[in-house]
């Protein structure tokens, strides 16, 4: 018999340091991802990288549970509909996060006429994705959600009415399949108060939702506030999650801290190849990033760059130096904040680093052009097409600043990239910082992509940024 979850009742599923379900016992964290649609995204809240539904249940969870958001906008379930979610970008990165349990929350954007066509489907295609997320190599446990209330105000597309005939369709496959159900719709039916639109969860509606899921995986019911910040661990080290000027910060911390707190600070993805990460927490130094979302090291991303680095060194305590990583297209927030700040940098470490725009989303050269990218890279920077080819905000026509400071950099890229082709990227920039007298490091990989990032030993990296980090601090 299928079981139903909501919010306010007690369950058998327990998760404490050792997190036991069906059977399963596995050590802690115990690793959810969350597969939906635009909801799950948390399109709808004021930050959605802070207040979706899966982001509030992190901070509600806490130590012990890693939590994985991978909504795809507008997608649904069937496969005939418009944007099939198996299909589409969010699928494999969760496969990839290896979870151990996987919360479905698809059939909204199914009711849509041109989708709802093919409802004869529904059943059939909801167990085939059942199927699909239980072969994965992780073999998780499955939710399955029935989707949030639909306000009856909201009179196209997505409705109420053919949601409620989707939802005993839910219930069929999860009888079928084993699979227990989360009534989320139960939680916010009739509730307009928890929609921004009529559609999306406010920041209030997400919290319901967080707690009606936090009810099904825990067996508690949640009672006070969302916490402000997140405790958990990163491999191995305590990790810090908090928001700041509307950003979300993070902030992992070494077992035994040098004097003076020394950090390595990501401005981009964070967590992604992270061996030069771990080897310096092990040395005594804290790794720190930033979400600044997609937004190329254009003036407003070193704005906020400004305002965290103000934050850790005048309240945290941090070294008035930090080590800038610069991967990928984070090479253009940290080339562009050493740039503006010069004093204030005591190294850079570059990996595959896209070191002019017009390269890299533009696609000016061998790399493919990123059209979406493109478009709003130039409109953050307030640039033409035109203008961006020979921008002073490029940070290859950028470097004295930073040659003249003597910020020394190391850098890694494969050869054969051909994402961030390297002869237009980093084989410029070691030459032109050569000729500003700069130092500069470049270890090339050969027949290597843009990925995998970093070494497979990093020593090399790590010895370099420890004897110029020290000597600049």
């Amino acid at each position: 018999m299928k079981k139903i979850f909501p919010g306010s009742l007690r369950y058998l599923l327990n998760a404490t340091v050792l997190f036991s379900i069906g059977g399963l016992c596995t050590a802690a964290p115990t690793r959810v991802a969350f597969m939906g649609d635009s909801i799950t995204c948390g399109i709808g809240t004021k930050n959605p990288a802070w207040d979706s539904y899966s982001a509030q249940l992190s901070r509600m969870l806490g130590d012990g549970w890693e939590i994985g958001g991978f909504g795809y906008s507008a997608s649904n379930l069937m496969k005939g509909g418009a944007l099939p979610y198996e299909k589409q970008g969010s699928f494999g990165p969760a496969q990839a996060f290896h979870p151990d349990i996987v919360v479905i929350m698809l059939g909204t954007n199914d009711t849509v006429p041109e989708n709802w066509k093919f409802k004869d489907q529904f059943v059939q295609d909801y167990k085939d994705f059942i199927r699909r997320v239980r072969a994965f190599d992780s073999k998780p446990h499955v939710f399955i959600c029935r989707p949030p209330y639909i306000s009856s105000k909201k009179k196209d597309n997505q409705t109420e009415q053919t949601l409620l005939e989707e939802l005993p369709m839910i219930d069929q496959v999860a009888e079928s399949e084993g699979v227990k159900v989360i009534d989320v719709h139960g939680a916010t039916l009739g509730r307009e108060d928890l929609l921004a639109d009529g559609l999306h969860p406010n920041n209030a509606g997400a919290t319901v939702i967080a707690e009606t899921i936090y009810a099904a995986l825990t067996g508690k019911t949640w009672t006070g506030a969302v916490p402000d910040e997140r405790i958990s661990q990163w491999n191995g080290y305590q990790q810090r999650d908090f928001l700041l000027n509307g950003s979300v910060a993070t902030l992992v911390s070494p077992k035994n801290a040098l004097p003076r707190k020394p950090w390595i600070w990501r401005p981009q993805f964070f967590g992604a190849f992270p061996s030069v990460d771990i080897a310096l927490l092990a040395k005594g130094y804290h790794v720190a990033y930033i979400n600044l979302g997609n937004s190329f090291g254009a003036p407003i991303a070193m704005n906020a760059m400004d305002g965290f680095y103000s934050y850790l060194v005048q309240k945290e305590g941090f070294s008035p130096k930090p080590v800038l990583e610069g991967f990928s297209r984070g090479g253009l927030f940290a080339l562009n904040w050493a740039a503006r700040n010069p004093d204030k940098v005591a190294a850079l470490y570059l990996d595959a680093p896209v070191c002019d725009f017009n390269s890299w989303p533009g696609g000016k050269g061998k790399s493919k052009c990123s059209p979406i990218d493109w478009k709003c890279c130039l409109e953050l920077y307030k640039l033409t097409e035109a203008e961006a080819l020979n921008s002073p905000l490029i940070p290859l026509n950028n470097l004295k600043a930073i040659a003249e400071a003597k910020i020394p950099i190391i850098a890694v890229a494969g050869d054969a990239d051909d994402v961030v082709p390297i002869d237009e990227n980093i084989i410029i920039l070691e030459k032109r910082y050569r000729e500003l007298d700069g130092e500069i490091q470049v270890i090339v990989k050969p027949g290597v992509g843009h990925h995998p990032h970093s070494l497979t030993d990093p020593t090399p990296v790590v010895t370099f940024l420890l004897q110029h980090a020290i000597k600049n601090n």
